[in-house]
Order: structure tokens, then C-alpha cells, then sequence
């Protein structure tokens, strides 16, 4: 039973971020979708707390097992609109691209001056 009501403490922990997220993107109009503000909220929470409570991890193990299946609409509207992503392959190309660089680039950058900063203590 203990288990049970860890769960659904970190089932609500989750679905409060999400809808606090939709909930600031109505109001404040942002252009973001609302799941990744809940996301952006639960990430601040758990950086906040410097750990993850046991009851958030197990509530989000099964959407981690199955994410996979998460991506299946996403894969399903690209199909739908392929017309338009072939007269666009330019430029989702140069994106996709671009994005892919700086992205590891900046990773790179951040890993390098954690290491350096963690061999001057």
C-alpha cells in the first residue's frame, strides 16, 4: 500500500508540472508548448532539490519504459505531411544540422568547463 501511495505522489508531482505548464503558456500566450513548460517546471523542481524523490521515479519508470510508443504520433504526422517536409528538405536538413553542431558543441563546452572546474578543487 506504501508503494501505492508513492506512486501516485509522484503521479501527481508529474501531472501538476504539466498542468501548470499549460496553464502559464494560456496565460502568458508563450510560444512553447505547454508539456515542455511542465517539463521545464518538474526539471526545476528536481534541480531545486539537488535529488529525485523515490516517488517521482517511480512514477515516471513506466514512461520511460514505453517511450518509444510516445513518438508514435509524432512519426505518424510526418508521414501525413510528407508532401510538405520533401518541399521543405532544405531547410529542415540545414536545421536539423545546425542544431545537431551547437548543440554538441555547447555540450562539449559545458562538459569541458565542469572538468576543468572540478580539477581546480
Amino acid at each position: 500500500m506504501q508503494q501505492l501511495t508513492a506512486s501516485m505522489a509522484g503521479w501527481l508531482v508529474i501531472i501538476a508540472c504539466y498542468l501548470v505548464g499549460e496553464f502559464l503558456v494560456l496565460v502568458f500566450n508563450a510560444p512553447v508548448p505547454g508539456a515542455l513548460a511542465g517539463l521545464l517546471i518538474l526539471l526545476t523542481i528536481l534541480l531545486l532539490r539537488q535529488r529525485s524523490t523515490p516517488a517521482i521515479s517511480r512514477a515516471a519508470q513506466p514512461l520511460l519504459t514505453h517511450m518509444s510508443v510516445l513518438f508514435v504520433p509524432a512519426v505518424i504526422g510526418v508521414g501525413l505531411f510528407w508532401d510538405i517536409v520533401l518541399s521543405n528538405v532544405l531547410g529542415i536538413t540545414l536545421a536539423l544540422v545546425v542544431t545537431t553542431v551547437v548543440s554538441l558543441g555547447l555540450t562539449g563546452w559545458v562538459a569541458q568547463w565542469l572538468l576543468d572546474k572540478r580539477g581546480q578543487n
